[in-house]
């Protein structure tokens, strides 16, 4: 009779699998995608840049130094976005929360 794909051995023996054969795929993609993701921001930082300026350069090299000037000069900015979402359901919530603790504080 064969054993269930739930019981402790093969749960065990997968894991095993997924932390040292199938671990090194994961890591070597992740490298890739990491690289890539690397190479169009710094694409889109030089297009935006040569847009400020108006002057024209597609052979332009950019080392990790001079990509810390462009995002300076461009005025790039972090997006927070932590806080309360425009979703209804979000505000719904907050509404709910704000009424509470006004009658939580009367006691």
């Amino acid at each position: 009779m064969a054993k269930s794909l739930r019981s402790k051995s093969k749960l065990r023996a997968k894991s095993i699998k997924r932390g040292k054969e199938f671990q090194k795929a994961v890591d070597e993609r992740q490298l890739r995608l990491l690289e890539k993701a690397k190479e169009n921001l710094l694409n889109q930082k030089i297009a935006e840049a040569q847009a400020k300026n108006n002057t024209e350069g597609d052979d332009i090299q950019i080392d990790n130094d001079e990509e810390v000037k462009v995002a300076e000069a461009t005025g790039v900015k972090k997006v927070s976005t932590s806080g309360q979402r425009d979703a209804r359901h979000h505000n719904y919530k907050m509404n709910k929360k704000k009424n509470h603790t006004k009658f939580a504080k009367k006691k």
